[in-house]
């Protein structure tokens, strides 16, 4: 049983519209993130797990939001009176990690049901040796990553006061554009037609295709060493993974054909500073990297202008949903968006996300990894950063239709190998 409500929280806004206009079967707006446990000792039960997460579910509303329709019918959010967690968690053995990925990448293609509340969690366990793992996925219209970090109190270990660090992002209101200045705005729009214009020319990567099959990669750095590899080379750790993203794409570009000279990526940047909020607060700023390029210092020397133009001209407010709908049809709306995204015409997708929780363990078994995934939104290759502490993850996520079968793999060998390379005292 569920009942329709309106509160700051449970209220969705146009910034959370947006990731229901670009839903669709074959391409669903679902973020994920995958743990993976310590190995050593018993494996956790997933009675236990369940009791963990049926207890956690009942401490927000936010853990109980479902929304009826949304893509061509106008959304009505709903409020179930409480989480089925039998449906919600899902326990799953796997074989070995040819079958656990490809487990995974289902998970990545396959929406999450409607009305039910919008996120799941999947429970792998080996057959024989090997680590447990929960793939956690969110609807993007439910929460963004940062404020994903809410989610993370489902399984997270830690005292009531621990946990705390978890209700900014679960109880503040949900997000809404600020009012921004006529001349800021003005601005906005001039930087971005220009970044839109200067990303047409050789314009050359393979576009996100309507298959809706999904492949993925893992990979995890020092982050130590990527401050090691930034300084280095003169600069910060932003620009460095950008560029290094740019150059790992010019040393081995997707298509057989000559490389792209411009990648166009959508780069997340959060219109909250303070960090807390609810729903979305994420705006899509574009940045033009060089598709050509295998020298490292011009690719920093690019991407240090670009996040320059991003920093002063702020570009992505020329997207930013109103704070308050449209006086327009839903499905018109939803025509809107897509043509946006399609006009836009992004190559790929690059989020640098901080990390929040100092929480590390599930049921007293230590996280070993934790990485991001983000849904293809009209890109057909997406890497999500997550810098926690110690390590930095990276979540590859790819449209094989579109780039060559492996390529998450590919792109995962030559970043390693040049942040090994780069990263190496002299």
């Amino acid at each position: 049983m569920s009942t329709q409500i309106t509160s700051a929280v449970t209220e969705l806004t146009p910034s959370d519209h947006t990731y229901l206009h670009l839903d669709s079967e074959s391409r669903p707006m679902h973020w994920s993130l995958l743990l993976e446990l310590a190995t050593g000792g018993p494996q956790l039960a997933v009675a236990d797990v369940r009791e963990r997460v049926r207890e956690r579910s009942e401490l927000f509303e936010l853990f109980r939001i479902g929304i009826l329709n949304g893509r061509w019918r106008k959304p009505q959010v709903v409020l179930a009176e409480k989480v089925d967690v039998d449906r919600h968690l899902t326990a799953v053995d796997y074989a070995d990690e040819a079958d656990l990925r490809k487990r995974v990448a289902t998970l990545l293609e396959t929406p999450l049901p409607r009305p039910e509340p919008m996120w799941h969690i999947t429970m792998f366990t080996p057959s024989g040796d090997g680590s447990q793992f929960f793939l956690l996925r969110v609807h993007h219209a439910v929460s963004d990553g940062i404020a994903g970090a809410a989610f993370a109190g489902l399984l997270a270990d830690g005292t009531p006061e621990e946990l705390t660090e978890f209700e900014r992002f679960a109880t503040s209101p949900r997000f809404r554009t600020p009012a921004v200045d006529p001349e800021v705005l003005k601005e906005s729009k001039a930087a971005f037609n220009e970044q839109w214009a200067a990303g047409r020319n050789s314009r050359g990567w393979p576009k996100l295709t309507k298959t809706g099959k999904r492949e993925y990669a893992l990979y995890s750095a020092s982050t130590r060493d990527l401050r090691r590899a930034a300084k280095k080379n003169g600069a910060t750790v932003h620009e460095f993974v950008l560029a290094a993203i740019g150059r790992t794409a010019s040393i081995a570009p997707p298509a057989t054909t000559t490389p792209a000279e411009i990648i166009r990526v959508t780069l997340p940047v959060t219109n909250d500073p303070a960090f807390r909020h609810t729903g979305n607060a994420v705006l899509v700023s574009p940045l033009n990297l060089l598709g050509n390029e295998t020298d490292l210092a011009r690719q920093i020397e690019r991407t240090r202008s670009e996040l320059a133009t991003i920093e002063q001209r702020r570009p992505e407010l020329a997207t930013a949903a109103p704070a308050t709908a449209p006086g327009l049809p839903w499905a018109l709306q939803r025509a809107i968006a897509v043509a946006a995204m399609a006009h836009m015409s992004p190559d790929i997708h690059v989020g640098l996300n901080p990390g929040f929780s100092r929480i590390r363990a599930v049921l007293g078994k230590p996280i070993a990894e934790l990485t991001p995934f983000s849904p293809l939104a009209g890109y057909s290759l997406s890497v999500t950063v997550l810098i926690l502490g110690s390590k930095t993850s990276f979540g590859i996520v790819t449209d094989p239709a579109a780039l060559p079968v492996g390529y998450a793999d590919t792109f995962v060998e030559h970043f390693d190998r040049m942040l090994r390379e780069t990263a190496t005292p002299e």
